[in-house]
């Protein structure tokens, strides 16, 4: 146990001193906040050794945490040498306490992100005349330039054998393949909307738990009987909250369409099409940076979505008035351009507002999770989508009062995420 902890603690200050070089430092030397002196030699590191930088992912911190230090650094100018101390690099220690087999900061950023996403329904209501293709391509093509400047930084701070390997032939495909399954989904689900009722696309929508439980235990994937029954009390917690949902859709006259089978269809195809997303971040964010792989995900996705719009809705700009004609004017024309987003003011707002939030703190935070939780952890946890959207819609303004049936619902989301959370840590602590 002590040999283990002086491991980790070498290791940590190793990191430590080549995330520090990588940023341009010379001569850089560790001294623990207790006094006394800690050199490459008594952090078990070779001069050599210390000049290997490691990728840096920019959420990761372990690097100080679980050890108080003085971080002294010295860079060499032509004028001399000019020494900069950072004194007491403070630890952390309590954000990295394992908790269910996971640092206790990614359940933290689990709650943020499903906070975050859980408002992307109403954000997408204040545009209701944007074709549904392009609306999720905006959305996508503007998450793409919040994540460009991140993923440069951390594609300049990679080493040349991650690079060597991002740009691999496999690598791309499954960076393609992720950003197709995400585009997909986000294409199909914004479609079922106007496809089907309410109820049905929420409840069918968010039924990834339940597939991916169920189809892991057919496929022989290791599942255990607390986590398939914790993926179906979660679809069953989330049909009584679109069940609600409906009802009071119908009571407010506000329906503008019947469930229709082709509309479900579309909506299951959702909930299947962000499997692949999900397992191909869980894959490849064991080794790549968090927004190395979000960015080119989320830009095939744009690429995607845009693509298919072009195809798909070239009718949509035919608007009210004169059947079949073109409104010429610069609002409606720039409106339903694929930039259209970019030039006009209203929707820039709604864009950004979808990209910084649903997009960066929702998505990128759960796949940056995918490191250290499942997909199935992931997905269960968001099916307390509809209900959070719809308590976050009433208290907003926009939505009525929820039910009883959402409370049932609610209640039994929570049980089964928590359900699914504990079930899995004890398998994967069973090996």
């Amino acid at each position: 146990r002590v040999e283990t902890k002086t491991t980790l603690k070498k290791r940590r200050r190793r990191t430590t001193m080549n995330k520090l070089k990588a940023r341009g430092e010379q001569n850089v030397s560790i001294t623990p906040a207790h006094g006394g002196a800690c050199n490459d030699a008594l952090c078990g590191m070779t001069h050599d050794e210390a000049g290997q930088v490691e990728s840096l992912d920019i959420e990761d911190g372990s690097a100080l945490l679980c050890c108080d230090e003085k971080v002294e650094t010295a860079t060499t100018t032509g004028d001399g040498t000019a020494t900069t101390t950072i004194d007491d690099v403070k630890s952390n220690a309590f954000l990295q306490r394992p908790v269910f087999g996971a640092p206790l900061w990614a359940w933290a950023q689990i709650v943020a992100a499903v906070l975050a996403i859980s408002t992307a329904g109403i954000a997408f209501n204040q545009l209701p005349s944007i074709p549904p293709l392009r609306l999720a391509s905006w959305r996508m093509q503007a998450t793409s330039l919040v994540l460009c400047v991140p993923a440069c930084r951390e594609w300049g701070n990679l080493d040349s054998e991650l690079k060597t390997k991002t740009c691999s032939k496999t690598t791309l495909q499954k960076l393609v393949f992720s950003g197709s399954c995400l585009g997909t989904h986000f294409g199909l689900w914004v479609v079922s909307l106007q496809s089907t009722t309410l109820a049905h696309s929420l409840l069918l929508v968010t039924c990834t738990p339940l597939v991916l439980a169920f189809g892991g235990y057919f496929l022989g994937f290791a599942v255990s009987t607390g986590e398939l029954v914790g993926a179906a009390l979660g679809v069953a917690g989330v049909a009584a909250v679109a069940s609600d949902a409906g009802t009071r859709h119908r009571g407010t006259q506000k329906m503008e369409h019947a469930a229709t089978w082709q509309g479900d269809i579309i909506s299951l195809g959702a909930c299947v099409a962000i499997i692949g997303y999900m397992v191909m971040g869980r894959q490849l964010r064991q080794w790549m940076p968090l927004f190395a792989y979000a960015f080119p995900v989320t830009l095939v996705s744009a690429v995607f979505l845009a693509a298919a719009s072009a195809v798909l809705e070239r009718g949509a700009i035919e608007l009210e008035g004169q059947p079949g004609s073109l409104k010429r004017d610069s609002a409606s024309h720039s409106s339903y351009t694929l930039l259209g987003w970019f030039f006009h003011l209203e929707y820039f707002w709604v864009i950004t507002y979808l990209a910084l939030v649903p997009g960066l703190l929702g998505h990128t935070g759960y796949i940056n999770v995918l490191k250290h939780v499942s997909p199935l952890v992931v997905s269960t946890s968001l099916t307390a989508e509809p209900l959070l959207g719809a308590l976050i819609g009433f208290f907003v303004g926009v939505a009525d009062a929820p039910g009883v049936a959402t409370g049932v619902g609610g209640t039994l989301i929570l049980l089964a995420v928590v359900a699914v959370i504990v079930a899995s840590a004890n398998r994967e602590a069973k090996g």
